[in-house]
């Protein structure tokens, strides 16, 4: 072979806020492959960014979605059977994939094939890596272009991020129907892998896999870790001896922050930190809550800071929240928060979901509270602030070690070199970040985009 190996990895979301796809991609580009992510534009224009050595190519939605009729005909342009995928629901409106705010997070899915599935084949690649349930259907299709041309079908593998039959915030008539598409689709892929053994186990029993899936859980980076500029207690002009809660990750009722919140009646000394993607209804109602209960002083809103980044800026903080809501998948992993905190030497206060729970009892690592309780959430802090370096000594080297990226990948390259037989030249750990988008010109076909940024190097 006269160039890299090549995957291409597919996400239906905007890619620069998901952690577990960069760092995949980041991770296996600096292992010797030349790594693309294939994901939506938030504006009308083709654009590249890159992180690291990896590249991020992005698409603008093809039609209107407001208008399923418009969707059925660009499909039919195609040459996509729309009636098919329609009766099992997967062309909708927006609204009716995820309600509420999250809507933005997945696209329909036969948009997505029309969008993505002729460039990936265009790539040309060598794996295609489906990186959560959605992105079945798009891979599968681009496999079958790039056989169609006369190729081989390359080989797969499914990412499943979460339990979809867990998925709790999709309409049930929509999660019957991917439910149905995942098992359709998932034993025409040729290796599946996931969050937590749990989930692993799952997903084989109730897939009937004949392989056991490869878990590489959502840890931190090491090598490519950075010194934020800044902390987290000095951007919000707090002292030292003030304690500091904080929370980092997505808003949602089902993430339990309210507890916290209404927590700071009864932990007067206590701060709230809420580092948060963006604004949105949850996120007001949580300030008005703060606001009728007259600790807005002591609730303070941060935006999220550079994956790199994040265990810096929190190491001044004084605890660490997960408090996760009872819902099928927050019982079966650990999210990525829960080994940041550990790297940002931080004890953790977590709510009793199973998984998590269980960890974070058995490393004594912080206390557990009874979910969306106060007054039992109000025990677990205090404990917690009476002694920190009790479960800070929970934080040794070799537990640092495996929960991170680059231990949990060694998982993963070895799956990417069985299925293909390629392996890459590896380099050099490359900084993780991410550049700012270079705009396609218009006119200018895929593949000459793609030269431009492609590796000629060769494999080993």
């Amino acid at each position: 072979m006269s160039r890299r190996p090549r995957a291409a990895m597919i996400v239906l979301n905007h890619v620069t806020n998901d952690s577990r796809v960069l760092k995949g991609a980041w991770y296996m580009a600096d292992q010797g492959w030349d790594v693309v992510i294939f994901g939506w534009a938030p504006k009308s224009d083709v654009d590249h960014i890159d992180v690291g050595r990896a590249d991020i190519v992005r698409f603008p939605r093809p039609v209107n979605q407001r208008h399923p009729n418009r969707v059925i005909q660009k499909l039919r342009r195609y040459g996509i059977k729309a009636r098919n995928y329609a009766r099992q629901g997967w062309i909708m409106t927006i609204g009716q994939v995820i309600p509420g705010p999250s809507s933005e997070i997945l696209r329909p899915i036969g948009l997505a094939k029309i969008a993505m599935s002729e460039a990936i084949a265009d790539f040309e690649p060598d794996l295609i890596h489906a990186q959560d349930f959605s992105a079945l259907p798009v891979a599968l299709s681009a496999a079958r272009k790039l056989e169609s041309r006369g190729g081989t079908r390359p080989p797969m593998i499914y990412d499943a991020h979460e339990f979809l039959p867990g998925q709790a915030n999709l309409k049930r008539a929509i999660r019957r129907s991917l439910v149905a598409m995942e098992r359709s689709i998932i034993k025409q892929f040729n290796a599946v892998v996931t969050v937590s053994p749990k989930i692993a186990e799952m997903l084989h029993e109730n897939h009937n896999l004949a392989k056991h899936p490869v878990v590489v859980q959502n840890d931190p980076v090491l090598a490519a870790s950075r010194i934020h500029p800044s902390d987290i207690r000095k951007d919000l002009g707090l002292a030292a001896d003030i304690p500091l809660m904080v929370y980092s990750g997505g808003i949602a009722p089902q993430r339990g922050i309210m507890v916290a919140v209404k927590s700071l009646t009864a932990l007067p000394q206590h701060h709230l930190a809420i580092m948060a993607p963006g604004e949105n209804a949850h996120l007001i109602q949580l300030t008005d809550k703060a606001a009728e209960l007259g600790v807005s002083d002591r609730v303070h809103v941060l935006p999220f800071v550079s994956n790199a980044e994040v265990t810096s800026y929190l190491k001044s903080a004084d605890i660490g929240l997960i408090m996760n809501t009872h819902h099928v998948n927050h019982e079966l992993s650990t999210p990525t928060k829960f080994s940041e905190y550990a790297h940002a030497n931080i004890p953790i206060v977590v709510s009793d979901v199973k998984f998590l729970a269980a960890e974070t009892r058995r490393l004594g690592m912080g206390e557990v509270f009874i979910s969306e309780d106060v007054e039992s959430f109000v025990e677990a802090v205090k404990k917690v602030s009476a002694d920190k370096a009790k479960y800070i000594a929970a934080y040794v080297p070799e537990f640092l070690q495996e929960r991170s990226w680059e231990a949990q990948c060694e998982r993963l390259v070895p799956l990417y070199q069985e299925l293909t037989g390629l392996h890459g030249i590896v380099q050099q750990p490359s900084v993780f970040k991410l550049s700012e988008p270079e705009i396609k010109p218009d006119g200018e076909n895929m593949k000459d985009f793609y030269t431009k940024f492609l590796s000629a190097e060769t494999t080993a």
